[in-house]
């Protein structure tokens, strides 16, 4: 490993980030996680009760944007590594791509009536793969730019925990507000055209006030302390090798992986949440509301609680003791039945504190992981990290949504009627036993994490990180 400084060392600022600077990059996780919330948790049963699409055929057209995922979340990180502009690497992404994003963000909810199944595939296949090309476009540059922010091991933390509480303030507003802009409209499918066309322009605002208000440091028309230097590998070449490089960290590889099984696990419940309160507690879609408030509400105030124990434990091991507290809280849910509302609110207090450890560590962590690979190879590759990242992310995104899916069409699910003791069954797997198997199994992969405070600190010093 090199020793001393490396050519190319970051010049993130390790002084304290202004209270204005980390205000301001948490409104843009307001505005992107409002979308990626209300897709979760409302965007199926919006397709099976509300467009009439049978689950089968919505499941296989999400499945075909995840395809073209594959290839632009890698590709498009190896893009802002190179990205040259007056306005930065990953700035510039932000400033053009908050409004297309926030009209393919809309259009994604505004199925057509009477169609075809066939036309019924293209058009969600179409609407959403692009909607998801834009938001990687947008969400993995505005990821990037934290991990050049600041070098400091708990300066990340503390970024990190005003992002989520942007990020869970956004959450609330996809996963609560959605179902009540619904219910005020004077039909369903009126409503969420409505509260999809203002989610996508709330979306749009909020990158925009990041790229007005935030400034990364190093990047400009002529290079930055992070990029290329010397002569220009041909593209593939220089995308393999760039691919090869970041598959070589460990550490990455270890937090990635754990991430995306915790992702798999929480998406799951989130895609059969709705189908859960409606026809297992015999609510009604009122109710989620109400449930995802108490949720978010208890995220929200754990966050404070996170950010103390993360101050003063490893990283990976307060994740894992929010993981242990989650999963817990998810198998207890398989006991629930209609009838039984403080039971279900005292879980989802369990699930909800150790759920605000995911919403704050594990972004916390990747920059770490960054660092470590910039020590490795002797250069900065920001953007290939989070590709990768946001790919396994959304694959597990997607894999949920088509598990729930699959689940729903084999059990014999019929929308807007009183399910079959197998559909019901298979809705409460979905929403606590398999996701509580995915935490549990990420568990092992934290405890190898090797990256400590003090080993962070010996990379920056090898690093000549400031």
């Amino acid at each position: 490993m090199p020793q001393g400084s490396v050519p190319g060392a970051a010049t993130a600022h390790a002084s304290p980030l202004t209270l204005g600077t980390k205000l301001s990059y948490a409104v843009g996780n307001v505005g992107l996680q409002m979308l990626i919330a209300a897709m979760n948790f409302m965007l199926m049963i919006f397709y099976t009760d509300v467009a009439l699409v049978a689950p089968a055929v919505a499941g296989a057209a999400l499945l075909v944007g995840k395809v073209w995922d594959t290839v632009n979340d890698p590709l498009f990180g190896w893009m802002t590594d190179r990205t040259r502009s007056r306005w930065g690497r990953h700035r510039v992404y932000l400033i053009y791509g908050a409004i297309p994003l926030g009209i393919a963000a809309a259009a994604v909810w505004m199925v057509p009536p009477g169609l075809s199944p066939v036309a019924a595939f293209l058009w969600i296949a179409i609407t959403y793969t692009v909607f998801d090309t834009l938001m990687t476009l947008v969400q993995l540059p505005y990821q990037a730019m934290a991990a050049n922010m600041t070098t400091d091991y708990d300066e990340r933390t503390s970024l990190t925990a005003y992002a989520s509480m942007g990020a869970l303030l956004g959450f609330f507003a996809g996963s609560v507000l959605m179902p009540v802009l619904v219910r005020a409209a004077p039909d369903a499918r009126t409503g969420y055209a409505l509260a999809g066309s203002c989610f996508g322009l709330a979306a749009g605002v909020a990158v925009a006030v990041v790229a007005w208000r935030v400034r990364e440091p190093g990047g400009s028309a002529h290079g930055s302390a992070d990029g290329d230097h010397g002569p220009r590998e041909p593209m593939w070449e220089n995308v393999r090798e760039t691919l090869r490089t970041t598959l070589h960290n460990r550490p990455f590889l270890l937090l990635m992986s754990a991430a995306t099984l915790v992702r798999l696990g929480l998406t799951l419940v989130q895609a059969a949440l709705a189908y859960f309160v409606i026809y297992r507690l015999q609510g009604d879609k009122g109710d989620l509301p109400r449930y995802m408030g108490t949720l978010l509400g208890v995220v929200g105030l754990s966050l404070f609680v996170w950010k103390y124990v993360v101050d003063r434990w490893e990283k990976n091991w307060a994740y894992v003791l929010g993981l242990v507290l989650c999963a817990a809280g998810l198998v207890a849910l398989y006991w629930v039945g209609p009838g039984d509302q403080r039971m279900v609110m005292g879980i989802l207090v369990v699930i909800g504190i150790g759920m605000g450890a995911h919403w704050i560590v594990p972004f916390a962590m990747v920059p770490d992981t960054i660092d470590h690979g910039h020590m490795q190879a002797g250069e900065r590759k920001t953007g290939m990290y989070y590709g990768l990242y946001g790919l396994m992310d959304k694959l597990a995104r997607t894999l949920a949504t088509v598990m729930v899916a699959g689940m729903l069409d084999v059990t014999g699910y019929v929308p807007n009627v009183a399910q079959s003791a197998s559909a019901l069954q298979g809705i409460t797997l979905m929403t606590g036993v398999l996701p509580a198997v995915c935490l549990l199994l990420a568990i092992p992969l934290l405890v190898a994490y090797p990256i400590t405070r003090s080993r962070h600190a010996d990379i920056r010093s090898r690093t000549g990180a400031a």
